[in-house]
């Protein structure tokens, strides 16, 4: 695994001199959906492609309904769905119902082995790239 990087010029726009500086920017690529995850699994696992998107619909649909419904869905190997709730402070505990409520996200949490693999990622410079 290795993250890929490009160095980029800055203009420090909010000094006055507006120096030149150069920063790392991580190289995007394209989002994979979900066609290419099914046929990633089905590739690998040998299982036809209709079985691996019956089980990843079915899963991303047993994610949503716990998750909506207040569960926290972890996958030992994986982590954890959750729903983030951001609420406004109440002044009585009669003004502390579902009207303080400001917005509700889902988040998610990377188990420990995860995030160390996200943290030890090699990190490789773009050498094709000519973008400096």
């Amino acid at each position: 695994m290795a993250v890929k990087y490009r160095s980029v010029k800055a203009v420090l726009g909010y000094i006055e001199e507006k120096p030149q500086v150069w920063k790392v920017q991580k190289l995007t690529f394209p989002v994979i959906n979900e066609k290419t995850l099914v046929e990633y699994i089905a590739n690998s696992a040998h299982i036809p492609k209709s079985t691996v998107k019956g089980c990843v619909l079915a899963i991303s649909e047993a994610i949503a309904y716990f998750v909506i419904n207040g569960h926290c869905v972890t996958f030992d190997s994986f982590g954890s769905f959750y729903l983030k709730v951001q609420t406004k402070v109440a002044q009585t505990l009669e003004e502390c119902d579902a009207n303080v409520i400001e917005n509700t996200t889902l988040g998610f949490r990377a188990n420990t082995k995860l995030a160390e693999l996200a943290n030890k990622t090699k990190v490789e410079r773009a050498a094709s790239l000519n973008l400096d």
